[in-house]
């Protein structure tokens, strides 16, 4: 009779785990990009060297759901980014610098998330873009986010159910300074629509960096000389980016086009960085999947700022992608950008020539030229 009692005991918790396992988990997952990379100038020179991220970032990441019941989900997120070369932590050394929040998830009311996020711009915008095949593909310097450099911490966000292939996502996030509620704040607000092969979107972000004591808060643009204050000079003041693209799915040929706005205005003069600074981006790519293995894309982009200095970028990048399997792809890929015109020092102090720069990917040019040959591994997991 024991025997037989403890048997029955025995089934009813192998019931029970598997209905827990059922209901709730947690998935480990990354991605490891590296690549050997060439620049004819960075800098102030040739470079040659081993740099990762090339395609995708690196980034290792633990997710995890829980049933509630009715329909109703609790969700986590902790995303952890870093440099595979040096084993250096991404996102300034932060421990999960790329994402780290938790909520609440619904398939009839939506998404409600609390944490370091992506803003929705990133979210709704960012995927049916050239940055799609890889940061060579994007704004030089990253001046308009689409490339991702940009996460919100200390931030609410709400991602809707999708409404007759409608979806729409809101962000704000607290600045946390006491006696000034609007410091340090940020609020985002973006759109996708997608109807059988086409799809479009749009989404504007405003971000204050002005934090207690002026402090700057909110995350770097990548650190080359495009945007103002790219070195170690703490931004204090407001950013904001509008953009608008559109996607064209037909067969094994895809088409993006895009044009985003973005605006970087200083709360005191940093010497030449004394008025808004104004970036007007507009790109374009073609994608085609020649065969299920191997994948072409060739992009173009052009950007123009104005203000306190004014330089012009003229973009082009190229990739080819081979499958070996659905986690591990070989890629190829080359950019070359040409600037004209004067940027900012890195102090902000000085108006010097523009130098070229492919995507985010590394220092400006010392040269109004850039030339980017890359050829690499990703293996996700």
């Amino acid at each position: 009779m024991r025997k037989y009692a403890v048997s029955i005991l025995a089934s009813i918790l192998l019931v029970a785990a598997s209905c827990a396992n059922a209901q709730s988990s947690v998935t480990l997952y990354g991605t490891i990009d590296e690549s050997v990379a060439y620049y004819n100038n960075a800098g102030h020179g040739s470079l040659f060297e081993m740099q990762g991220a090339d395609l995708e970032s690196n980034k290792w990441g633990i997710k995890g759901v829980e049933d509630l019941g009715g329909g109703l989900k609790a969700i986590f997120n902790l995303e952890n980014g870093f440099d595979i070369n040096t084993g250096a932590l991404g996102q300034g050394g932060s421990e999960f610098g790329r994402q780290a929040y938790v909520g609440l998830a619904s398939d009839s009311l939506g998404t409600l998330t609390f944490g370091r996020q992506y803003d929705p711009t990133v979210d709704l915008v960012q995927p049916i873009t050239g940055d799609a095949y890889g940061p060579a593909f994007t704004t030089p310097g990253d001046a308009d986010n689409n490339d991702d450099s940009i996460r919100v911490s200390n931030s609410i966000k709400y991602l809707s159910p999708t409404y007759a292939g409608l979806q729409y996502e809101l962000l704000y996030a607290l600045g946390g300074v006491a006696g000034s509620t609007s410091s340090g704040e940020t609020y985002s607000a973006a759109a996708l629509y997608g109807n059988g092969g086409l799809s479009l979107a749009a989404g504007y972000l405003f971000s204050k960096s002005d934090g207690a004591g002026g402090a700057g808060t909110a995350d770097p643009i990548q650190n080359n000389s495009v945007t103002p204050l790219y070195d170690a000079v703490a931004f204090v003041g407001s950013r904001q980016i509008a953009q608008v693209a559109a996607q064209y799915v037909v067969g094994s040929l895809t088409a993006n086009i895009r044009y985003s706005n973005a605006q970087y205005k200083p709360y005191f003069s940093y010497g030449a960085f004394d008025r808004t600074e104004k970036f007007n981006i507009g790109a374009a790519s073609l994608g085609y999947q020649l065969t299920p293995a191997a994948l072409l894309a060739i992009g173009y982009t052009y950007m123009k700022s104005s203000g306190a200095s004014s330089a012009t970028y003229n973009s082009i990048a190229a990739s080819s992608q081979y499958f070996l399997s659905k986690r591990t792809t070989l890629y190829a890929t080359t950019g070359y950008t040409h600037a004209s015109g004067t940027t900012f020092s890195s102090d902000g102090t000085a108006i010097v020539p523009a130098g070229g720069a492919v995507g985010d990917l590394t220092s400006s040019s010392s040269t109004p030229s850039q030339v980017a040959v890359m050829v690499g591994i990703v293996h996700r997991f």
